[in-house]
């Protein structure tokens, strides 16, 4: 599909450039950059909303997010939220985002293109991903409480905080299996399997490095973790909750995205202004692709 379309594509890649105001739009069959869409200050992470028509960004800097029109890759609105947006994530009818020096989470509604509520979390809230599959009832939402050692749990219907449990230390972000049934955390010293029914830790796994990003297979086979302290990343088989391959890559790797079908996980790597792409069969380094400046946050449309 042409860039100008009016039905987005579903094989484009969203690089947030920080230092450079910008994201790159890689096209993931071509592995090339085909636009670079100019943001706000400070361009730090990224979500695709699943209904794959709009991308929300957020500026750490400018204290903002901005959404993109997928089909045309412009920019239609600019959406002041707290202090320090550290995370996006998205529902069907809601996007979220962390605030790291607020302890809050602003909830945003596209349509109405403004902030309708604020939910008060823990301290410095990092991550929020929002579950694929309803929980028994409920969608539900989690949030890494880096600095209180936690995680608050949202319903995402009517956006309240419902539980806040234990998540290690310096819980950061956050991958859910596709059946909602486990949630995959990255903390300061290893990766925590959750389980979404009993909110209770099941397993911890031990990986490179100071972990930040990690995301998982649409079959729910491997998780990928990208490790910033040793610049690898770290295959989990999750039939077994153990790392299988440790593969090298660029300079501090953070924020990883599985491709939808299921063949490649890019790496941003904050440090070289590169994403490397890995290959899921084989989990080689099979291209490294020249970003915009501070590479920290990627997306591409989610299943």
């Amino acid at each position: 599909m042409t860039m100008n379309r009016r039905i987005p594509s579903f094989h484009f890649a969203y690089v947030t450039n920080f230092n450079d105001n910008s994201i790159s739009v890689i096209d993931t069959r071509t592995r090339k950059v085909k636009a670079t869409i100019k943001t706000g200050r400070g361009p730090f992470e990224i979500a695709v909303t699943p209904d794959g028509k709009h991308a929300v960004v957020i500026n750490k800097t400018d204290n903002t997010a901005q959404v993109i029109q997928r089909s045309t890759n412009k920019i239609i609105s600019t959406i002041p939220v707290g202090k320090s947006p550290s995370d996006v994530g998205t529902s069907p009818k809601y996007v979220y985002v962390t605030n790291a020096a607020d302890n809050t989470v602003s909830v945003l509604c596209i349509k109405k293109r403004k902030v309708i509520q604020t939910l008060k979390v823990g301290k410095r809230p990092i991550g929020v991903t929002v579950t694929p599959q309803k929980i028994g009832q409920r969608t539900l939402g989690f949030v890494s409480n880096h600095d209180s050692n936690t995680i608050s749990i949202f319903n995402a219907k009517c956006n309240k905080i419902i539980d806040t449990i234990p998540a290690g230390v310096g819980p950061d972000q956050i991958a859910f299996t596709q059946n909602s049934r486990l949630a995959y955390v990255t903390t300061n010293n290893n990766v925590l399997v959750i389980g979404t029914r009993s909110r209770r830790i099941l397993s911890k796994i031990k990986v490179g490095s100071t972990p930040v990003g990690v995301a998982i297979t649409p079959n729910d086979r491997f998780a990928y973790v990208g490790n910033e302290g040793d610049n690898t990343v770290s295959v989990i088989m999750l039939k077994k909750n153990k790392v299988i391959a440790t593969v090298p890559v660029g300079k501090k790797p953070g924020i990883v995205a599985i491709t939808q079908n299921g063949k490649f996980a890019y790496v941003a790597n904050f440090g070289e202004n590169t994403v490397s792409v890995i290959r899921v069969r084989d989990n080689k380094v099979i291209d490294t692709i020249k970003v915009g400046n501070a590479a920290s946050g990627l997306a591409i449309i989610p299943l």
